[in-house]
């Protein structure tokens, strides 16, 4: 049993680097884009508002799925239709050539991504739960970071050479067009498709049920309200994911840009910064849980990532910003699989799924009002960019009340 459990967990994990590389990339490549070759820096803001809005309900609705069906079977289909569906946009750029279908098409493809991962992580976690054991949780979640990041690493490399080209010695790579990007990421989604369809695994504790989504849905309210301790910090440590989600679309293309006057390799080798430290993470984090438990390392993280924000900008220093930004990817991902890593211990997995969407709509209405505040045309002019640092650096402070007043309780009545 063991030994098909790490063959499980071996495949997820390889087309977790084959649909995360590409991905990577796009979600690179489709800012800049905006921000940079169009100078539409406030209407690329309000698309993702509206793809964060929309999100909201699919995250709700995500959780009943995750819970009612086969988890093999949901990340195999998604990965699929999301390659086809990316793979058609692609191709109607190329064969329209039109700049403003372009912009409606790579606005599409933005939102399939983030429709995409909306259901992917949940399902991911959820899965890697089920066919792993309970001693292993903290391991496993860092193992899935560190998965994750080195393909995240991986995409920020390649995203930094697809978009400004390379010239070295006899290499010379030129630009390549964004929707020739797009069209490599499609694939690697049915990559990623096919090698989940070899995973072998039967579910035995996922049944299909009758009830409505709603009724379903209830149920992760309902568990919610009876451990109100575990909503407070399943709420409050989501509030990093919500600043680095919201900050590396909104913020950071206008920070490189206005504040460092920098191109987009600038902006690609941040997002590299971003995935070492949640590389870093991956491989630490568990082992300093023997020093200090799961909340006060997630307190400690938060309040530290408040501050450093302030000291990115507080100089131009691009070695400043390249070192807060891996920080920040470890703070960011450390959180992540405390935070996992807790529910794994607290929530049973026929319910995880929704305690877990909850969670996400909860946070998508946070990056949301964020987003849209940013997407405010002031803080494109000049260096006021600033001020959104400054805004998240109070909201993270806030957020981390909470777990600092309640941390006895936490420590008392839940696994930690």
């Amino acid at each position: 049993m063991i030994k098909n459990n790490n063959h499980r967990l071996l495949l997820l994990f390889l087309s977790h680097i084959i649909s995360g590389v590409s991905s990577g990339i796009s979600m690179i490549a489709i800012p800049w884009y905006f921000t940079n070759t169009l100078d539409l820096n406030s209407t690329f803001s309000l698309i993702f508002g509206i793809v964060t809005f929309l999100g909201l309900f699919l995250g709700l609705y995500s959780g009943t799925i995750i819970d009612r069906y086969n988890r093999k079977m949901i990340l195999e289909k998604l990965n699929f239709y999301t390659g086809l569906v990316i793979f058609l946009f692609s191709t109607c750029i190329i064969y329209f050539n039109s700049t403003n279908i372009a912009i409606i098409l790579i606005a599409l493809v933005f939102s399939s991504t983030c429709f995409y991962y909306i259901i992917y992580y949940p399902t991911l976690y959820a899965f890697a739960q089920e066919i792993s054991q309970k001693e292993n949780y903290v391991k496993i979640n860092s193992y899935i970071e560190i998965v994750g990041q080195s393909t995240t690493v991986a995409a920020g490399g390649l995203a930094a050479i697809l978009l400004s080209g390379l010239e070295w010695g006899f290499i010379n790579i030129k630009p390549m067009p964004i929707e020739k990007i797009l069209i490599i990421d499609s694939i690697t989604y049915l990559i990623g498709a096919f090698i989940i369809s070899n995973i072998k695994f039967s579910s035995s504790t996922i049944k299909k049920q009758s009830n409505s989504v709603l009724k379903r849905l209830e149920v992760g309210i309902k568990f919610l309200e009876k451990n109100p301790l575990i909503l407070i910090y399943g709420v409050c440590s989501h509030i990093i994911f919500a600043f680095i989600l919201t900050e590396m679309f909104t913020l950071l293309p206008l920070l490189i840009q206005n504040f460092y006057q920098k191109g987009a390799y600038v902006f690609a080798i941040t997002d590299v910064c971003y995935a070492s430290g949640a590389l870093i993470s991956g491989f630490f984090v568990y082992k300093w849980l023997v020093y200090v438990d799961k909340i006060r390392l997630t307190i400690i993280l938060i309040i530290l990532t408040a501050f450093s924000i302030l000291l990115m900008i507080s100089n131009t220093s691009l070695v400043s910003l390249f070192l807060i930004s891996i920080f920040l990817g470890l703070s960011n991902s450390g959180v992540r699989i405390l935070r996992n890593s807790f529910l794994f211990d607290n929530v049973p997995n026929k319910k995880i799924g929704r305690v877990i969407s909850i969670f996400v709509s909860i946070n998508t209405i946070i990056r949301m009002t964020l987003i849209f505040i940013f997407s405010i045309y002031f803080f494109s002019e000049n260096k006021n960019v600033m001020f959104g640092y400054i805004i998240c650096s109070i909201i993270l402070l806030i957020f981390c009340g909470p777990i600092i007043y309640y941390y006895k309780k936490l420590k008392r009545n839940c696994i930690i």
